[in-house]
């Protein structure tokens, strides 16, 4: 009988690097919220039930983006990755089996790469598998440390680590799968950081290694997969990406561009075959556009349906409740 999947999106940050008065996790990736992104890859994963760990900050923001199927922790204080987790015990009281462990900053993260995860953590029979990645050089995440047969001993956040720890390249993703039954009751065991006053979720790791229980470490070919959004530039380089996905799914249907450069395509559209698109043309969410349309130049269209044949430029087309 396959083991039950649950996870938890650790999402209380304030983000105060990205400059901004609203919550990083509440900006748009072209249509979509930062957090949606790891909430549906747990559940295209399969996970259930999904707690969301929220702030006081942004909790109710996030129920107005989730408003059922979703469950939500309150973390009141910022003490830690450890501590967060620890809010959402109360709703696994009853759970036994695997549980997913992300980060609500995570867009690039996937439900293709999480059932990787999950199929490497049951394969190896590990307690704890993370997943990491290899930097040419590396952003200032935990370094992983290995054993002589490959298991992970701990993992080093950059703040503690010595001159050749920060030499390792294989650095920590955020990414967990736990047997749960074996790791929650090593959560209290986690100690505060002396230098930030919180408790480290990637203490786990050590601890579940001395305990003589599996550790083990997924690591994948694509650092990008790994990387989460902190500053308006992370922003600006993850809608660049996702546009550029979003662009190359309508060429292979069938949709022509006469040039990509100046075009934005957000989630949540859909193309016609033989429609072409001419620059300085915004899509947005919600969109429908038919079969053999020419779309722009200088064409914002979002939340609406557009006609088979038609041709629209020098316009801007809104549904009323965008």
């Amino acid at each position: 009988m396959e083991r039950k999947l649950a996870a938890v999106i650790l999402a209380a940050g304030k983000g105060t690097r990205m400059k901004s008065s609203r919550n990083k996790l509440l900006h748009r990736i072209l249509g979509k919220e930062v957090i949606r992104f790891p909430v549906e890859a747990a559940q295209g994963a399969g996970a259930e039930p999904i707690i969301v760990v929220a702030g006081p900050h942004n909790i109710s923001g996030f129920r107005k983006i989730f408003p059922k199927g979703i469950q939500f922790a309150l973390q009141k204080k910022a003490l830690g990755t450890a501590h967060a987790l620890r809010q959402a015990e109360e709703f696994l009281e009853e759970f036994s089996g695997d549980l997913l462990v992300l980060v609500g900053d995570s867009p690039y993260i996937n439900a293709e790469l999480l059932k990787e995860l999950i199929h490497h953590h049951r394969e190896t029979s590990s307690s704890l598998t993370l997943i990491s990645s290899v930097f040419q050089q590396p952003p200032p995440y935990g370094r992983i440390i290995r054993d002589e047969k490959g298991w992970v001993i701990k993992v080093v956040e950059e703040i503690d680590a010595t001159e050749d720890e920060l030499k390792i390249r294989e650095v920590n993703s955020s990414y967990y799968a736990f047997r749960w039954e074996e790791i929650r009751p090593l959560l209290p065991l986690i100690k505060e950081n002396p230098k930030k006053g919180e408790f480290y979720l990637t203490d786990i790791v050590e601890i579940a290694y001395r305990k003589g229980l599996k550790t083990s470490a997924l690591r994948i070919d694509d650092p990008l997969l790994t990387k989460g959004i902190n500053t308006k530039e992370d922003l600006a380089e993850a809608n660049e990406y996702f546009n550029r996905r979003n662009i190359q799914a309508l060429l292979e249907s069938g949709v022509s561009f006469v040039s990509r450069e100046d075009v934005v395509v957000e989630f949540g559209v859909h193309v016609g075959r033989d429609t072409v698109i001419y620059p300085f043309t915004y899509l947005g969410k919600g969109t429908f556009v038919g079969k053999n349309c020419r779309i722009g130049p200088f064409a914002y269209i979002k939340g609406v349906r557009v006609e088979d044949g038609w041709t629209l430029s020098f316009v801007k087309m809104v549904s009323e409740d965008d």
